[in-house]
């Protein structure tokens, strides 16, 4: 189905730092994707004489499930995951199912919108409220650290891992490229 050779896996456990960098990567990319959805839904809302921030929420998350989704089934890594040398699998080491990448997208997304509320929360109740959030927070991150594999919640409910690959020694571009000369000319 697919000729894309599946990685070497490395089997210490992913940390925070490597998640939060792929994360960061990828956000930067679903940033300048709502971006241009933004640009080509504005003229709709300006010739409609009027703005639904729920259908462009919608729109928004739409996009985001796509670019994970996609990369997800595909390859099994974003293109954050593939600059911090990461990949997502089943438990078993196959590729992620299509139930199994919608579910850790709406888990992940899920809590980042809870987190979104606590700050709020927070701004809008004061300083035990601030303690609070704090609090949980430190501890699901706390309950992901202690956890053997270093599991996050979206990890475990869609029965995926997410493990290190060890770097190429040769990007696939030239592997490619060395194939077709040979081969082909």
């Amino acid at each position: 189905m697919n000729d894309i050779p599946a990685p070497e896996r490395d089997s210490r456990p992913v940390g925070l730092l490597l998640r939060f960098g792929a994360l960061l990567y990828d956000s930067l990319l679903v940033l300048a994707i709502w971006l241009v959805l933004g640009l080509v839904t504005l003229p709709l809302w300006n010739l409609l004489d009027v703005f639904f921030w729920q259908v462009q929420l919608t729109l928004n998350i739409f996009a985001a499930w796509a670019f994970f989704y996609g990369f997800w089934r595909r390859t099994g890594q974003t293109l954050g995951m593939q600059t911090w040398n990461l990949v997502v699998r089943s438990e078993d080491g196959s590729r992620i199912t299509s139930w199994q990448a919608t579910l850790r997208f709406m888990v992940g997304i899920s809590q980042w919108m809870i987190i979104l509320m606590a700050i709020h929360l927070a701004r809008e109740h004061g300083d035990w409220m601030t303690a609070l959030m704090t609090a949980l927070g430190v501890l699901a991150l706390g309950a992901s650290a202690l956890h053997p594999q270093r599991w996050m919640l979206h990890d475990w409910l869609s029965s995926t891992v997410l493990m290190r690959t060890r770097p190429l020694k040769r990007p696939r571009w030239k592997e490619n490229q060395e194939e077709q000369d040979s081969g082909g000319g």
